[in-house]
């Protein structure tokens, strides 16, 4: 790589910048902002590019003195069509809960027919152009040194970055995105730009061992640096003792979106066969999607023992979680994605002190009895759910559990994996010539 990379392009001088950018915005995604504080602590100006939702509007905001930039539909037609096409919209007539077993179609996706599918594709071609216009924009703007792509959906504006600014580029895959739940493009399609961006990328990192594997299988190249989701520092002080509830209800609690494919619907079901067990679900929904799981618990009776609780900022995730007795991840295997997922809640959950109910995935699996941390079902069993829950829940063997996520937490170190991706951005920073005012250690507060 050239060492004049870095420097050219008219950038001012002073410290080297960087541009962190997702697809999504970016308050909850307590994986980017850990990555824009990494950035900004080892020495760069950092900001962070998103884009707008129908849950946030702000286009502009901070985290802890680091920029956030949203990029947002820049007329009332764009807006129409953003509409048209959001998962989050208001307007929206999704049918998620029903959507894997119809075949994810189009018209499962939105609030057009499925016979329009057609139509709302180029839709969503039409809003993704428009995104890459204006992101795209925003690179030549700002000339960053270094472009941090969170998945598949921003590396584009990598590629871009590359090309016009000479910008070192790493690519961050949190998931395996041509195998990712309900895409509505040609794996074929992704597949073939996937093998592109991760040989232009100066370096590739991923959430996932069995991620990293199969990435460097499909596309023959070294496997990616796994940088898991692991919070930086678990709770500052002891937990508080679990409450004493006058009915004695335990407490199974899932943390994360909810989405399809979360092992919701089996957890509800399970909850409904598991008497006095109550269940909470914490986390940004999908309008339509929250809808469906209401209705579900009506039809159980169960709504005195089911809660639905307002998404929390990524800081507060694991006090939000002190006073559960279970944590659920009981991920469905819709793709191989999810089959080898190695999620943020396992992490939260044992951080926080709780007894895991995970699903017979291989990542989760290894997790959960590596460490011994509770037990693993199949996530589409609902009998055997509840069964097992039941388990979990009784006394002696939560609190076993409970000891050993204590003497797991030990070893699940946020700190290194941060460590990790700050060598990640002086290693591409020195290869492009660019070492000078890099070196202050990454801040590793919540």
């Amino acid at each position: 790589m050239s060492s004049q990379r870095g420097t050219r392009g008219g950038r001012p001088p002073g410290p080297p910048s960087a541009l962190v950018i997702v697809r999504n915005a970016v308050d909850h995604d307590s994986r980017v902002l850990r990555a824009a504080r990494t950035s900004r602590d080892t020495g760069f100006r950092t900001e962070i590019l998103g884009v707008v939702s129908w849950t946030e509007r702000r286009e502009a905001s901070d985290h802890r003195g680091i920029p956030i930039r949203r990029i947002a539909p820049s007329s009332r037609l764009a807006w129409a069509v953003y509409r048209r096409i959001s998962f989050l919209s208001p307007g929206s007539r999704r049918q998620d809960a029903e959507a894997p077993q119809r075949g994810a179609s189009e018209g499962a996706r939105g609030g057009l027919p499925a016979g329009r599918g057609g139509a709302r594709r180029l839709l969503r071609w039409a809003a993704t152009l428009a995104y890459y216009r204006r992101a795209i924009g925003v690179v030549r703007a700002l000339k960053p040194q270094l472009v941090h792509c969170n998945d598949y959906n921003t590396m584009w504006i990598g590629v871009a970055a590359r090309l016009l600014a000479g910008s070192v580029v790493i690519y961050d895959s949190h998931e395996l995105w041509p195998d990712r739940n309900l895409r509505p493009e040609p794996r074929w399609w992704l597949l073939l730009c996937e093998a592109l961006f991760v040989r232009i990328a100066d370096r590739v990192v991923t959430t996932s061992p069995a991620y990293a594997e199969v990435m460097s299988r499909r596309y023959r190249v070294p496997e990616p640096l796994v940088i898991r989701n692991i919070p930086e520092a678990g709770l500052e002080v002891p937990p508080a003792p679990r409450p004493t509830r006058p009915d004695g209800s335990p407490v199974a609690i899932y943390v994360g979106g909810l989405q399809p494919n979360r092992g919701l619907e089996p957890a509800i079901k399970a909850v409904a066969m598991a008497p006095g067990v109550r269940l909470r679900l914490l986390g940004p929904s999908l309008p339509d999607y929250k809808r469906s799981l209401e209705e579900l618990v009506g039809r159980l009776r169960i709504e005195d023992r089911v809660e639905f609780a307002p998404p929390v900022a990524p800081a507060e995730v694991l006090e939000a979680l002190v006073g559960a007795d279970a944590g659920l991840a009981l991920i469905q295997p819709a793709d191989l994605s999810y089959r080898l997922t190695l999620p943020n809640k396992l992490f939260e959950y044992t951080l926080a002190g709780l007894p895991i109910l995970g699903s017979d995935l291989p990542m989760i699996a290894k997790f959960i009895d590596g460490y011994g941390l509770g037990a693993t079902v199949d996530p589409d069993d609902v009998d055997a759910i509840a069964i097992k829950l039941q388990q979990l829940l009784e006394p002696a063997r939560n609190e076993r559990h409970r000891e050993a996520a204590a003497r797991a937490a030990e070893a699940l170190d946020g700190k290194r994996e941060l460590e990790s991706l700050a060598g990640v951005y002086r290693e591409g920073m020195a290869r492009a010539g660019r070492t000078a005012a890099l070196g202050r250690a990454p801040d590793t507060s919540i």
